[in-house]
């Protein structure tokens, strides 16, 4: 039964969810691939996840890093972007794990652009998003919010090409997350490259989120922590390990305040040369002052 109810595939199955808030503005259209709430569900309830964070997250890191290896991040940034249906759900996930180094990733700075977006197309201002989207993805290709959003934009320019391409990367990125672990446990959280990727991953497989707050599992890994429901009645709680997050967050103002320690050096070192070059000069004995 485990096998057989986690082999089951129905890639051709998609679906658009609009959701709307109590005044009934559309607060997000999008599509989700059963077959990956359905593999989801096979795992968070059968297996064991081969992908342990506390384990593994250094040594993906360290492949991703290293140009000799299959797992390079480039080499399967490539692969990713063209869509190869060969790659794995492990070599996504290395790939994420591999943009945490990338200079780029600013985990709490990139929440501002991504919600630019999100409110052009809430908006309706479709060309603007899907330019502001690109440029961003530049930068920030495995962006989950990012990605859907385009593809949401391109599908109401009825530009269906276009919007499929993206929410084949959408796909992908979320297969990676199914896989990094259950999210039922707290030893056994979601990847979550972005602080709140878990709260556009919800949607992503028909669920709803009801709250959300921040905590460490046992393993002192720091979590977002979503409750979420299926029809409000029910209350369903996922973990999302975002430790290298916010170790990306502390070391920037880690890196940021020594800057500023040393920028002050200088400037009062200049300051003092300055003020020497200012100084007026006593005026020598007997001479005629004004």
């Amino acid at each position: 039964m485990k096998n057989s109810c986690c082999s089951k595939s129905s890639d051709a199955a998609f679906t658009y969810f609009r959701f709307t808030n109590k005044t009934g503005k559309t607060k997000v259209f999008m599509r989700t691939v059963f077959a990956a709430a359905f593999t989801f569900i096979c795992i968070s309830v059968f297996a064991q996840p081969a992908f342990d964070y506390k384990r593994d997250f250094k040594p993906f890191l360290e492949q991703s890093q290293d140009r000799q290896s299959p797992l390079y991040y480039q080499k399967l940034l490539v692969r990713f972007l063209d869509r190869d249906t060969t790659l794995s759900n492990m070599e996504v996930l290395t790939l994420m794990i591999g943009y945490t180094e990338d200079s780029h990733y600013k985990p709490f700075e990139d929440m501002d652009p991504e919600k630019e977006v999100f409110d052009l197309n809430e908006e309706g201002q479709y060309d603007e998003a899907v330019i502001k989207s690109k440029a961003y993805l530049q930068t920030h290709p495995l962006s989950l919010r990012i990605n859907k959003e385009i593809s949401y934009a391109y599908f109401q320019k009825k530009m269906q090409d276009s919007a499929d391409y993206y929410m084949d990367l959408v796909d992908k990125l979320m297969n990676a997350m199914i896989y990094s672990g259950t999210g039922k446990k707290p030893e056994q959280p979601i990847f979550s490259l972005g602080l709140a990727d878990g709260e556009y991953f919800i949607p992503n497989i028909g669920l709803k989120v009801l709250d959300k707050n921040t905590d460490w599992n046992a393993n002192n890994h720091f979590m977002e922590i979503i409750k979420a429901s299926k029809s409000g009645d029910d209350e369903i709680m996922y973990f999302f390990v975002i430790e290298h997050a916010k170790q990306k967050i502390d070391d920037d103002k880690v890196n940021e305040s020594d800057g500023k320690k040393k920028k002050k050096k200088v400037d009062k070192k200049k300051k003092d040369k300055k003020d020497k070059g200012n100084k007026a000069e006593a005026p020598p004995p007997g001479a005629k002052t004004e």
